[in-house]
């Protein structure tokens, strides 16, 4: 098993904001890859930290307005649209509150599902998922919880190979007295 470890950080949208990833790069052996297909070791997994950073406070009453303001704006565009068509100026008004309304309920579905997953504790990584894509990200609040969750991940991945060998072969029939 090779392992690849490194901290990055990433700017938020303020300058004052950052955000701090270990970024997991795990590559098995020939060998590891036959002993996990082999023993059937694909639906094995181990939990780490989420890879998204938390939900900011406002996310969700954003979400629940932009949902419910959204049959608002298409209602008042209808009226709107139907008003100036009664006047002989077009329509276009209601063809353009269709598609904010439209993109306003989107985006609320949008942003309630990025806060449900930002609000995961932790991701679940089975051996098989790291086979096909070796690599996985863990978010951190600063650079020394990233230190921490760097050596987090090395525990697991030092458990993750110390299993393998014990798997890789089947003890052999024994037979003793008590």
């Amino acid at each position: 098993m090779r392992v690849w470890l490194k901290t990055r950080q990433v700017d938020g949208l303020l300058p004052s904001k950052k955000h701090f990833f270990v970024d997991c790069t795990v590559l098995f052996s020939e060998e590891e890859k036959a002993i996990i297909n082999a023993r059937g070791l694909g639906q094995h997994y181990f939990q780490i930290g989420s890879n998204v950073p938390p939900p900011a406070t406002w996310l969700r009453p954003l979400a629940a307005l932009l949902k419910a303001t959204s049959p608002l704006v298409f209602l008042a565009g209808c009226v709107a649209g139907i008003g100036m068509s009664i006047a002989g100026r077009g329509d276009a008004v209601m063809g353009f509150a269709f598609f904010v309304a439209l993109g306003m309920l989107l985006g609320g579905i949008a942003l309630n599902r990025h806060a449900s997953v930002a609000e995961k504790p932790a991701q679940t990584i089975t051996l098989g998922a790291l086979i096909n894509n070796p690599s996985f990200s863990v978010h951190a609040v600063d650079n020394a919880t990233a230190k921490a969750v760097d050596l987090d991940v090395r525990t697991i991945l030092e458990q993750v190979k110390s299993g393998l060998l014990a798997n890789a072969q089947i003890e052999a029939a024994e037979v003793f007295e008590l």
